[in-house]
């Protein structure tokens, strides 16, 4: 018994992981925004922010302001929340403001969709969802 308990205490002596050693961070890192929306307005949400975000997106993804971004949906009936956004920047850095490519960005995106169009687009958002929660994620690579 006494040489099973000092085994069991020396365990995480051979089990810990060291950063860089045995695994490093990506540089790029995602932005995901979780999202509740409400039953029956799914697919109304998602042609809106077609129209709003995912344009965005587009157009940021076109001007290397960012990597990519995605839409993902729960499959799973009742989940909350249900709708995952993502933005992949390159960096940390990438993320933060800029007014280079701010101003860059707008003069694209209007020319994409007029203010009033998309005020009127986004207004009904806030009956159909609610933003659970904001996270930045970075990919861990194993060696």
């Amino acid at each position: 018994m006494k040489n099973f308990i000092i085994g069991f205490l020396a365990l995480p002596l051979f089990v810990t992981a060291e950063p860089f050693v045995d695994y490093d961070y990506s540089e790029q890192v995602t932005e995901m925004t979780v999202i509740t929306v409400k039953p029956n307005l799914i697919d109304d949400y998602l042609m809106g922010i077609k129209r709003t975000w995912v344009d965005s997106c587009e157009i940021q993804k076109e001007l290397g302001h960012i990597v990519g971004c995605s839409v993902y949906t729960a499959e799973t009936a009742g989940t909350d929340p249900n709708v995952f956004l993502t933005i992949t920047y390159e960096n940390l850095a990438a993320m933060g403001p800029n007014k280079e490519r701010y101003e860059e960005f707008m003069n694209a995106w209007r020319k994409k969709i007029s203010e009033s169009d998309q005020q009127e687009i986004a207004g009904g958002y806030g009956d159909m969802r609610e933003i659970v929660d904001l996270v930045v994620l970075r990919k861990v690579n194993f060696k």
